[in-house]
């Protein structure tokens, strides 16, 4: 059975009276330092909706019980700063249906909210979708971000081909062209979770928001021509294979797509070799460069 996200979080929420009838100076008497530093970040979030930020350090399913006294497990991301674990229930997680990997999102730092504390039990339940909503009203009201601004953005997740950073309280999904002008074919070879970006904004509205992390750097195929002219050998490294081609990278981003000389096999060069290449020709439309190459580095 399908729980309304609004029911979870007022079934999993701490009354504000349950809250202040709790005995916290019998429990945290014999805390330490670190941990009562630690509880009273929780109780502050909890009592001011106040955002904490933590990372996430992987999943847990609990069960829950249900209106028709049946039990169902509910899959929770668990962040941790201590000692003290904080569960965010998934559906609590999003603030928009997400086909992410659950999995995927370990090792992200994430803004949250505390609706629950478990005080005898150490532990506390959060809401990220409270903290995305907090911090996307603010964005929009109060910074006013705009068209053509820099912002910064932590990557949620990543996967081969697509990757989720979070920004001014949106989630925000992009392919390769939207990230480098450097061709990736697994882009986890170059993002991770919890990587923090600067990000150009495209548009923005209530509900939408979009970016470029390349378009915040120099693109290097401007005046590449000039720069790395037909013949001429260059250093670079090999950033990946993909269907026979070899895409190499040089020292200024250009993205070289390659074959080799007669003389080598494929065998003998791996991702990360640097080679010499020699430009051959230019590809407008990708905005490569394509060459041979003609050594390796040792």
């Amino acid at each position: 059975m399908k729980i309304d996200t609004r029911e979870l979080l007022e079934r999993l929420s701490t009354s504000r009276r349950e809250f202040n009838a709790t005995a916290f100076a019998e429990l945290d008497r014999n805390l330490s330092d670190e941990e009562r530093e630690e509880w009273n970040a929780i109780y502050a979030s909890f009592s001011s909706r106040s955002l904490l930020r933590n990372t996430v350090i992987g999943l847990e399913t609990i069960p829950f019980p249900t209106d028709e006294d049946a039990e169902q497990e509910l899959t929770c991301m668990v962040v941790m700063r201590h000692l003290v674990k904080v569960l965010i229930p998934l559906p609590l997680f999003w603030l928009e249906p997400t086909g992410i990997n659950p999995n995927s999102v370990i090792g992200a730092e994430i803004d949250y909210i505390i609706i629950g504390v478990d005080r005898e039990g150490e532990c506390a339940v959060a809401a990220r979708s409270l903290a995305l909503e907090q911090q996307r009203w603010h964005a929009l009201n109060v910074q006013h971000i705009s068209e053509g601004d820099v912002i910064s953005a932590s990557v949620l997740a990543c996967g081969p081909t697509r990757i989720t950073v979070t920004a001014c309280g949106f989630d925000v999904t992009m392919g390769q062209q939207a990230m480098s002008y450097t061709y990736l074919a697994d882009m986890r070879e170059e993002y991770r979770a919890g990587q923090q970006l600067q990000a150009k904004v495209l548009s923005v509205s209530e509900d939408m928001l979009a970016l470029s992390v390349r378009d915040v750097g120099t693109d290097p195929y401007v005046h590449a021509e000039l720069r790395h002219p037909v013949g001429s050998s260059r250093i670079a490294t090999i950033s990946s294979k993909y269907a026979g081609g070899v895409f190499c990278r040089l020292t200024d981003g250009c993205t070289v797509v390659c074959r080799y000389a007669q003389q080598f096999s494929d065998d003998e060069f791996r991702v990360g070799d640097r080679v010499v290449v020699q430009i051959r020709s230019f590809v407008d439309e990708k905005r490569w460069l394509r060459g041979k190459i003609r050594g390796k580095i040792l």
